[in-house]
């Protein structure tokens, strides 16, 4: 016969196992944001609750949608800025100041570029199964301007939108 100690720290034991199953099987993902590179939006500290990408595979992923993803072993919160087809146009002014663009406005911001100097101009397609992530304070975000597009296939979590 088993006493009341080995009893429960096998209860214990049994509800830990449940709750880890659990977790790994929920479709959901809590989230700690961390840095200042999505503010105003969302602040350090802040708790959000991520769908994740396993359980929406088969929704396309739109502008303007908020994904947790994984770059270089760091797992990154940014917005989407483009998708595969789109034409992202990046002006790069001066060290530490660039100016993300519609291709619509190109011309309109090449003249502006002109007229203030040296500008090093960045046009490319988005390409198949990436994206073009950026953060929501951009003078101080680390994104897609600095590293490129990202695979699709990196994106851990979906974050829906607040009302």
């Amino acid at each position: 016969m088993m006493d009341k100690k080995k009893k429960r720290l096998l209860v214990l034991a049994a509800f830990g196992v449940l709750l880890i199953g659990a977790a790994a099987f929920s479709p959901y993902r809590l989230i700690i944001v961390s840095g200042e590179s999505m503010s105003p939006t969302y602040h350090s500290g802040r708790l959000l609750l991520g769908r994740k990408q396993l359980f929406c595979r088969n929704i396309p992923f739109r502008r303007g949608e908020v994904v947790l993803f994984r770059h270089e072993n760091e797992t990154c919160l940014k917005r989407i800025y483009a998708l595969p087809g789109d034409e992202v146009v990046i002006f790069r002014l001066d060290e530490g100041f660039n100016l993300l663009v519609q291709t619509a406005d190109y011309i309109r911001y090449y003249r502006l570029a002109e007229e203030i100097g040296q500008a090093r101009i960045d046009r490319f397609e988005v390409p198949e199964g990436e994206l073009f992530l950026l953060g929501d304070a951009p003078q101080i975000s680390l994104d897609s301007r600095d590293f490129g597009p990202v695979p699709q296939s990196a994106v851990i979590a979906r974050i829906p939108a607040e009302r």
